[in-house]
């Protein structure tokens, strides 16, 4: 059986790879070449003499390679399973068939089925994507597909491929569950972890995925190169180039607004910088430190709170983050990214914005040969900070969209 899981494991890699290994070819021209390899491989297994339910498990498998349904796949596996019905590893091949082609019912079923013969990583991370697909996640559904992922981890932590579905469970519950920077932290470090996996490097998803999660911690530089990285493995893949070209707009928007201070005439900057002066509202509070943005530190500053102006802003893809352009008292022009908020209810031109304990970093990147470099601070919540001396009401929340790729 070893030879056959070998000669199905090259097929897959192959086809993993075909876009990046064959630039410029399109979809039939996949489909023509899978079609003889297909043709090839059966052929080899056949040449194996295996016993009938091996050599049927393996033709469904091979014949299942790839992210489209086959129907072969599935009559041949499911013909496997009535003469092996005791194989967990069947259970998750035609689990994984079946859920190509939409059935999230039945392919759990299998994945809970194989589990009932046999506690194993590929079913309990199965699992854990089959169950994040379901319409209206509460919480604690959400975090269950986090405690299943980690089982599967805990059961082979050298596995790069369920480390990359627990780094996508916690990038979930980022998403549904109140966007806490820690828990984007906790998704990074699992695809980090991910990244010694070859299976795992030759999914464009994976690159997609961890530029995401780089992207909604302000970390450009990298979000920009995962971005491009899902684009070698496959050129072709949209979302990735409509997400990387956002981003450069983003980044080339900000840097333009907080280089010409919002692009305002001088007589309109000097009347929103007098009005911050008048209006120099402060925190009520004797161990908070009030302080301009040049004295911030990067990364928290937990005993220090500002105020500056709003001059203008930036309103990326998805809307997320709500880009605030803004000057402080000392005439220093950057960028506040206020995630969760409504943007029809988020801060306008000529708001002071008290922020206490800012989180501050330096944007210092090239792209495309242009040279950006602005200020920028980091606001998780709206309710983090005030505007114009208020606190802001619930309905200025509007949570992120999940947009993790589909299958994973």
């Amino acid at each position: 059986m070893e030879a056959g899981e070998e000669v199905i494991r090259n097929l897959a890699k192959e086809e993993a790879y075909f876009f990046k290994h064959n630039v410029g070819s399109t979809d039939s021209d996949k489909e023509q070449w899978l079609k003889k390899r297909l043709s090839d491989t059966l052929q080899q297994i056949d040449s194996l003499s295996l016993e009938d339910r091996i050599s049927s498990y393996l033709k469904g498998r091979a014949l299942n390679v790839g992210n489209s349904y086959n129907a072969d796949a599935e009559s041949i596996l499911v013909n496997a399973a009535k003469m092996n019905p005791t194989m967990y590893e069947l259970w998750n091949e035609l689990g994984d068939c079946i859920w190509k082609k939409g059935d999230k019912k039945g392919a759990r079923n299998c994945f809970e089925r194989a589990l009932g013969q046999q506690k194993n990583k590929v079913s309990l991370r199965n699992l854990s994507i089959v169950m994040r697909h379901k319409v209206g996640l509460t919480k604690e559904e959400i975090e269950e597909t986090v405690r299943i992922s980690k089982e599967a981890v805990s059961l082979d932590i050298s596995d790069g491929t369920s480390w990359y579905i627990l780094g996508n469970a916690y990038l979930a519950q980022f998403f549904l569950c109140g966007q806490a920077s820690n828990v984007l932290k906790c998704s990074l470090n699992a695809y980090t972890k991910a990244s010694d996996d070859q299976k795992v490097l030759s999914d464009p998803d994976y690159y997609y995925n961890k530029a995401i999660v780089s992207k909604y911690l302000d970390d450009y530089r990298s979000a920009l190169t995962y971005f491009s990285e899902a684009l070698s493995v496959d050129p072709r893949f949209a979302e990735c180039k409509k997400e990387l070209e956002s981003l450069n707009d983003q980044i080339s928007k900000t840097h333009s607004l907080v280089v010409n201070k919002g692009k305002l005439k001088a007589k309109k900057v000097a009347a929103l910088m007098k009005s911050l002066k008048e209006k120099f509202y402060s925190q009520n509070s004797s161990k908070v430190v009030m302080v301009p943005f040049s004295e911030l530190e990067n990364g928290p500053n937990k005993e220090k709170v500002f105020n500056c102006v709003l001059v203008s802003s930036v309103v990326p893809m998805g809307q997320t983050p709500f880009v605030c352009i803004c000057l402080d008292a000392h005439d220093t022009c950057f960028a506040v990214n206020i995630y969760n908020i409504d943007t029809f209810k988020a801060p306008k031109l000529g708001d002071i914005l008290t922020i206490p304990f800012p989180h501050r970093s330096i944007v210092d990147i090239v792209v495309a040969g242009e040279a950006y470099c602005f200020g920028l601070i980091r606001v998780d919540s709206p309710f983090q900070i005030m505007v114009n001396n208020r606190q802001l009401s619930n309905d200025v929340l509007a949570p992120l969209k999940l947009t993790t790729t589909a299958m994973t």
